[in-house]
């Protein structure tokens, strides 16, 4: 009979964990290996900020840096226009069968519940996918603040126009018409 102390059986198992999990890190290293494992629920004490990417996909940003995107089985309309969602969470987490409703500001009313819609799995995203998912934010922010101008060459157009109308514009006002009178300016 083969009698294994306890120390020494105990020693055993904690250096093959310690190998096992120094192989795994150096692995997810080299490979850049990101455990994309879906998950059905996330605590709401651990949720810092939701953001609407479009009408089906949420972006949950969590305390400790971790971020997951939340794709709905379905278009929620106004949800990205809005970007503001309220939930019932039960046992204080929020999961794949739970709704989300839409809030949307009403003028003189305040916020008012829009449409229900389901939430998907929650479904981490990389370091690199955050940064990418960012810089998208960044552009869309400037893109709605200005609009985007180019200059446009107006040479061939008036070409064009000069071809079909070779009348100046101030011909085509009919004879009958006042013109309209100058005005002069006084200095008191």
């Amino acid at each position: 009979m083969l009698r294994v102390s306890k120390p020494a059986w105990l020693a055993a198992a904690t250096a093959s964990v310690a190998v096992s999990a120094v192989a795994q890190n150096d692995v997810s290293d080299v490979e850049g290996a990101f455990d994309r494992t879906p998950q059905d629920c996330i605590l709401v004490s651990s949720i810092d900020e939701t953001d609407a990417v479009d009408d089906q996909n949420l972006i949950f940003r969590m305390r400790g840096h971790k971020v997951f995107r939340n794709t709905l089985p379905r278009k929620c309309p106004g949800l990205e226009r809005e970007n503001r969602i309220a939930y019932e969470a039960r046992n204080s987490r929020l999961c794949s069968i739970d709704t989300i409703t839409v809030l949307e500001q009403r003028f003189g009313v305040g916020l008012q519940g829009g449409f229900t819609c389901r939430l998907g799995e929650f479904v981490p995203l990389s370091p690199a996918e955050v940064e990418d998912l960012d810089l998208q934010e960044q552009e869309g922010r400037r893109g709605r603040r200005g609009i985007a101008a180019q200059p446009v060459d107006n040479d061939a157009d008036d070409a064009a126009a000069e071809a079909v109308d070779p009348a100046p514009a101030e011909a085509a006002v009919p004879a009958d018409t006042a013109a309209p009178a100058e005005e002069v300016a006084t200095s008191q």
